[in-house]
């Protein structure tokens, strides 16, 4: 049996929100900045990209050191929210209370980046939650810790309405100089050089409600995301066939548009996918036959319409594909699997 290799740490592009607007507010041109650490405005542009998590951390430090900017990752911050983690920020906009908007965080985070991992710990008057980078990553995260505090007051402010007081936040750095620019970027003033970026607040906020959450929206959002659920992304495989459904109607749609949405080249994406014993057409076969037994089986979509949808050229390509996976044609599949 091959043995499988750690895939790529990566993580959305959105996770650099802001970025362009902000180093152009400072007349400074963001693409030779970009270029440095293999990145393009273009990819930048589209909140689904995923980025290499080394990329992003080698940005903000570059950055920060090319223009003086010793609080980067908290000016970063002050752009975003909820609005970077896509889907997942629009579930838990439409959660009960803060404390099921958090669960859904920790249990989805790996929809947003595989790179690091949420820690949510429960005693019985505080709650912590613990932003974990993975330890083989060998590179300075100082200004990506930043962010990632940034973001999370951010937050927990918007989800509360600002009602939340947080009590106590920690980053795993250490900082000599301004300590007043984080009282005025987040509030307070972190505890710093502790084990990992933190933040901590009172049990009882858990139970905050989330204003104008829609009921129909989160049971649409939750049942999206956990068709997601059993691929804890732990290997490249398992990006891939999430792209390939996301981008399977795309007129550009192969395997260098999933290349260019991995920040890869498409010989690199396939040498990674041999590596765990697949291609990337039996990806895109996988993914084609077991959306169209959903089709199938829970949706009144005509035969036609789930043949565009798969993205075959015509219908008697469909059908030849379908008798492959499942030895019948789908019009008899359909019969055999009605309720």
């Amino acid at each position: 049996m091959p043995r499988l290799t750690q895939a790529p740490d990566l993580i959305r592009v959105s996770a650099l929100h802001g970025y362009i607007e902000l180093i152009e507010s400072k007349l400074v041109n963001p693409d030779a900045l970009l270029s440095r650490v293999g990145l393009d405005r273009k990819q930048l542009q589209d909140a689904n990209n995923f980025v290499q998590y080394q990329q992003l951390i080698q940005l903000l430090e570059l950055t920060a050191k090319e223009l003086n900017l010793p609080y980067f990752g908290l000016e970063l911050g002050r752009w975003q929210s909820l609005n970077i983690l896509g889907s997942l920020g629009y579930l838990m906009g439409n959660c009960d209370t803060l404390e099921m908007a958090l669960k859904n965080l920790t249990k989805y985070y790996h929809v947003h980046q595989n790179s690091a991992d949420l820690l949510l710990e429960v005693d019985q008057d505080y709650i912590k939650l613990s932003f974990l980078v993975r330890t083989s990553l060998k590179v300075s995260v100082y200004h990506a810790a930043d962010l990632a505090l940034s973001v999370g007051v951010n937050l927990l402010k918007q989800l509360t309405d600002d009602q939340i007081k947080l009590s106590r936040l920690e980053l795993p750095h250490s900082c000599d100089d301004n300590q007043s620019v984080y009282r005025q970027a987040l509030g307070q003033i972190p505890v710093f050089n502790c084990a990992q970026t933190a933040i901590v607040f009172e049990r009882k906020y858990l139970k905050l409600p989330i204003k104008n959450s829609d009921k129909q929206l989160f049971s649409i959002l939750s049942q999206q995301l956990g068709q997601l659920q059993d691929t804890k992304r732990e290997n490249i495989a398992d990006h891939v066939e999430v792209l390939i459904k996301q981008y399977l109607l795309h007129e550009e749609f192969g395997v260098n548009l999933i290349a260019e949405k991995l920040s890869m080249s498409a010989r690199s994406l396939q040498r990674h996918l041999t590596k765990h014993d697949t291609t990337f057409r039996e990806l895109v076969d996988d993914v084609r036959c077991n959306l169209a037994h959903q089709y199938l089986t829970e949706s009144s979509l005509s035969l036609s319409n789930i043949s565009d949808i798969l993205s075959f050229s015509n219908y008697s390509e469909f059908t030849r594909a379908f008798k492959r996976w499942y030895g019948i044609p789908p019009k008899d599949y359909r019969k055999t699997h009605s309720s």
